[in-house]
């Protein structure tokens, strides 16, 4: 018996509205919510002292702002303190996943980029109030070993395996993990992939969708969640198709 999928999926806003504001900061987080994401996605590493840190890359080289008085180093060599001095375009700051979980109104997609932080992330969404929206949030990770240290942290966390394509070999995967969901790059997205996902009823998540005929793929795949760069965007363009 195959799950049942939404007529409309659910809008995710890829590291915020990073179309719109520099990505994974509280800013782009709070635009994202503006332009009508349902739920908000982005990346986490561990700091040096073990402060979950908000950002993509292993290191602040790309998206610190030249006037930064920090302007390189890896996140993991970094303590909070010194990650506090790293300024990023339009003057916002390095957040850390708390300052995120405490500032949301809707749930989080956490991926989580080393595996080493899965144990300071369970405990954090483990640590929520249960009427925090982001008690609901789901954790996504490459990492297998990631997803098995949210399990065991928290229990009651979703969390969904990503992956570049679905073959049987990652279903498999993300069965054996107890995961909710598959997250495949939507350019990797087939018919059959989509059709296998749902048989083994796993919720399809992809990544990450940004024209119209990435959009038509996903529509036609019946995924649950759309994962963008641009929540305005693709709210008008679900509008449009009713």
């Amino acid at each position: 018996m195959t799950p049942q999928h939404p007529a409309r999926p659910a809008i995710v806003g890829h590291r915020g509205a990073s179309a719109h504001a520099p990505e994974n900061t509280l800013a782009a987080f709070r635009r994202a919510i503006e332009d009508g994401a349902d739920l908000l996605e982005c990346d986490v590493h561990l700091s040096a002292d073990g402060e979950v840190i908000v950002m993509h890359d292993e290191t602040v080289d790309r998206t610190a702002a030249a006037d930064s008085p920090l302007r390189s180093g890896a996140i993991g060599d970094l303590t909070r303190a010194e990650l506090d001095t790293v300024l990023l375009e339009e003057g916002e700051r390095v957040p850390s996943l708390a300052e995120l979980l405490e500032m949301t109104t809707v749930p989080v997609f956490i991926e989580v980029k080393v595996a080493d932080a899965g144990e300071a992330v369970a405990a954090q969404l483990a640590g929520l109030p249960e009427d925090s929206p982001a008690k609901a949030s789901t954790v996504i990770s490459f990492h297998a070993e990631a997803l098995e240290a949210i399990r065991r942290g928290s229990p009651a966390t979703p969390v969904s395996y990503l992956v570049g394509q679905v073959t049987e070999d990652e279903v498999r995967t993300a069965l054996d993990l107890g995961a909710a969901g598959i997250g495949p790059g939507i350019d990797g997205l087939s018919l059959g992939a989509a059709r296998a996902v749902h048989e083994a009823c796993l919720h399809l998540n992809p990544w990450t969708v940004n024209s119209a005929a990435q959009l038509e793929v996903a529509l036609a795949c019946c995924v649950d969640t759309i994962t963008t760069d641009d929540p305005a965007w693709l709210q008008r363009e679900l509008d449009v198709r009713g």
